[in-house]
């Protein structure tokens, strides 16, 4: 029964993720930057690494659900979050290298590549508060079903952490599309962890 109840868990929270990205790619980011009185663009470049978060995590668990193993899949899901809270402050670390830049660029005058670093910022946040939220919502599967981390396999996590930040990694805010979804009601994140806002996995 416990791992019934796991595995149904799971598929809960592969179902939210399911209507956030879709909300991601069926609203345009246009919405987000007149609630927040933003430009479009940085706005965009906000909702494409929310998506691209979402995207990874739903394909992810999805891939995990298919292991008819309830151990593999407890591990997978545990190695998951360790690997979402590495990723979210590996890039909060990169994000105050940035902030430095930026106002260090403020006060030359170079202002081109002061707006340059501030969509780069923008990301990076974005990343950030993509990677608490999910942390966040697969801590609370694992708290809520009780379960505890199998022994095995632990070497090949570290792994998986570095290949997953190499993937996101490769983005380029240059490509962001004009045009991102998220509708203006789910434009702000509902769950908090620590002082940063964080975006959600919508909930009904």
């Amino acid at each position: 029964m416990e791992s019934e109840s796991f595995r149904s868990r799971l598929l809960a929270v592969i179902q939210k993720s399911r209507r956030a990205l879709r909300l991601y790619n069926n609203t345009g980011s246009q919405s987000i930057a007149r609630l927040e009185g933003t430009s479009p663009e940085l706005s965009a470049a906000q909702v494409a690494e929310w998506r691209e978060m979402n995207s990874l995590l739903l394909r992810k668990l999805t891939e995990s659900a298919e292991s008819p193993s309830t151990k593999k899949l407890v591990y997978d899901v545990f190695a998951l979050r360790n690997e979402f809270q590495s990723l979210w402050r590996t890039s909060e670390s990169e994000m105050v290298q940035l902030q430095r830049e930026l106002i260090a660029s403020g006060e030359r005058g170079d202002f081109i590549k002061a707006s340059t670093l501030a969509i780069k910022l923008v990301s990076l946040k974005a990343r950030v508060q993509a990677g608490q939220a999910a942390h966040h919502e697969l801590d609370l599967l694992i708290k809520r079903s009780r379960v505890v981390r199998p022994a095995e396999e632990l070497s090949e996590e570290g792994a998986t952490v570095l290949s997953t930040i190499e993937l996101l990694d490769d983005q380029s805010v240059d490509e962001t599309p004009s045009i991102a979804a998220a509708a203006t009601s789910y434009a702000r994140p509902k769950l908090a962890v620590g002082a940063g806002k964080v975006i959600p996995l919508k909930r009904r």
